[in-house]
C-alpha cells in the first residue's frame, strides 16, 4: 500500500528535518504534501534530492478561505493521506498576560487549531474507511510564563488529539502529540533545555509507525527530562 504523508508546516526546521529522514524510506507510488506558507524555497534541495516524491503547497493558514482551498486542491488531486503531521505555527511571543493580544492570538489558533479541525474533518473519515491511519500533532513542552496564547492553543490541540483518538481507536486510526522542549534555533541558543529538530524525529518516526498502533491518545514529552522538573 502506498503512503501519503500530508505535513503542515513542513518547511519548519522540523518539518524539514522529518522529510530528511522519510525520504530515503519512500518507495514508488509514495508522496509527500508539503504544506508552507511564502517560503517554499527552503524546500528545493529536497525536491531535488529525490523528484516527484514531494508536492509543495503555499497555503497560509491564517486565512480560512485559503485552509479550505488547498483542502479542497488536496481531495480533488491526490489519494486520502496515511499520515498527517501538523507541524504549523507562528513564531512565539513573549508577552505579559496584561498586554495579550487578541489579533495575534486569533492568527494563533488559526494556523494551529482552526486549520487541524478542518484537515481531520476532510480525512479522518477517509482514513477510517482505510482502516488505518496516523496523526500526529505538534504540541508544546513545559508551559513558558507569558506565553498566554500559545499555550492555550497546544492545549487545546491536545484535547482535540484525545478526543479523536477515542472516537477513530475501533478504525485503526491513532492521533498522538509529541510535546519537544524549545526547539533549537538562534533565540533558544543558551537555553540548555533546547532541543534540536533531528531529535525529535526519531520518536515522530516511531509514533508514524506500524509499530505503534497500540499507543493513541498520548503526549509524548521530548525534552531530557525537562517535564520532571
Amino acid at each position: 500500500m502506498s503512503k501519503t504523508y500530508l505535513i503542515t508546516g513542513a518547511t519548519s526546521p522540523l518539518g524539514l528535518a522529518l522529510m530528511e529522514r522519510l525520504l530515503p524510506t519512500l518507495a514508488e507510488g509514495d508522496l509527500i504534501l508539503a504544506q508552507g506558507c511564502g517560503d517554499l524555497a527552503r524546500l528545493a534541495s529536497l525536491c531535488q534530492a529525490r523528484p516527484g516524491f514531494i508536492r509543495p503547497y503555499d497555503a497560509d493558514f491564517t486565512q480560512p478561505l485559503a485552509v479550505r482551498a488547498f483542502l479542497s486542491d488536496l481531495v480533488d488531486t491526490y489519494p486520502a493521506p496515511t499520515h498527517i503531521i501538523h507541524l504549523p505555527g507562528l513564531r512565539p511571543i513573549q508577552t505579559a498576560y496584561a498586554y495579550f493580544d487578541e489579533e495575534r492570538f486569533a492568527d494563533d489558533r488559526a494556523v494551529q487549531l482552526d486549520s487541524a479541525l478542518l484537515l481531520c474533518k476532510t480525512f479522518l473519515p477517509r482514513m477510517a474507511q482505510a482502516g488505518s491511519g496516523r496523526v500526529l500533532f505538534l504540541t508544546g513542552g513545559v508551559p513558558a510564563a507569558q506565553m498566554a496564547s500559545t499555550v492555550i492553543v497546544k492545549s487545546s490541540l491536545e484535547g482535540l488529539a484525545r478526543s479523536l483518538a477515542a472516537e477513530y481507536a475501533s478504525s485503526g486510526v491513532t492521533v498522538n502529540c509529541i510535546a519537544p522542549g524549545p526547539l533549537l534555533t538562534e533565540d533558544t541558543a543558551g537555553d540548555p533545555a533546547a532541543v534540536r529538530p533531528e531529535e525529535v524525529v526519531p520518536a515522530m518516526l516511531f509514533l508514524l509507525s506500524e509499530d505503534a498502533a497500540r499507543i493513541n491518545g498520548v503526549t509524548l514529552p521530548i525534552g531530557g527530562g525537562t517535564a520532571l522538573r
